[in-house]
């Protein structure tokens, strides 16, 4: 079976290292990951980074598929959550957008939400689980096109974090 990796993120270097641009700087990370790739090689999962902004993936996305026989329950999503603290991960199916814009823009250009979702955390640190207090309102914005700093960096590309990140792919790709 062949999936489709989708990694969410702005076009361009002054978006390059936002945290709306998780999904692809996580990508970006594993590309030089040896267990990475042997599992691109090894199954027939391809990669799509579309040059469309956040808001047009599913545009670009559709237009993507319609050229192929995948299908959107065949579609990994790696995208950025201001609900979880960053360096946390999770691997979600079928669910809303969670008031995110380019799921949105997924949803309602593939016609429904039945695909894989891997969550990469961008709330501040210490804002976890009971204690989580993530943007909301008119900062949302600002807070997600905001650069990561040195040290927010350093947490994405922790080894244990892409390990969590890589393993959640090859669970879905492989099984």
């Amino acid at each position: 079976m062949t999936f489709l990796i989708f990694p969410l993120g702005n076009p361009g270097e002054k978006y390059a290292e936002t945290r709306h641009n998780a999904g692809r700087l996580i990508l970006s990370f594993l590309k030089d990951d040896e267990d990475f790739k042997k599992l691109l090689e090894d199954s027939d999962a391809k990669l799509f980074i579309p040059d469309s902004f956040m808001n047009e993936s599913g545009k670009a996305l559709k237009n993507y598929l319609k050229n192929t026989n995948l299908e959107k329950e065949n579609l990994i999503v790696i995208y950025d959550d201001k609900d979880l603290e960053i360096g946390d991960v999770r691997l979600a199916i079928d669910r809303g957008d969670g008031g995110h814009n380019g799921l949105k823009n997924i949803i309602q250009n593939l016609g429904g939400k039945s695909f894989y979702r891997i969550r990469i955390g961008i709330a501040p640190k210490g804002t976890g689980k009971n204690n989580l207090i993530p943007p909301h309102g008119d900062i949302v914005q600002k807070y997600v096109l905001g650069k990561f700093t040195s040290e927010e960096l350093d947490v994405l590309k922790d080894k244990k974090l892409l390990e969590r990140v890589r393993i959640f792919l090859e669970k879905i790709i492989l099984n």
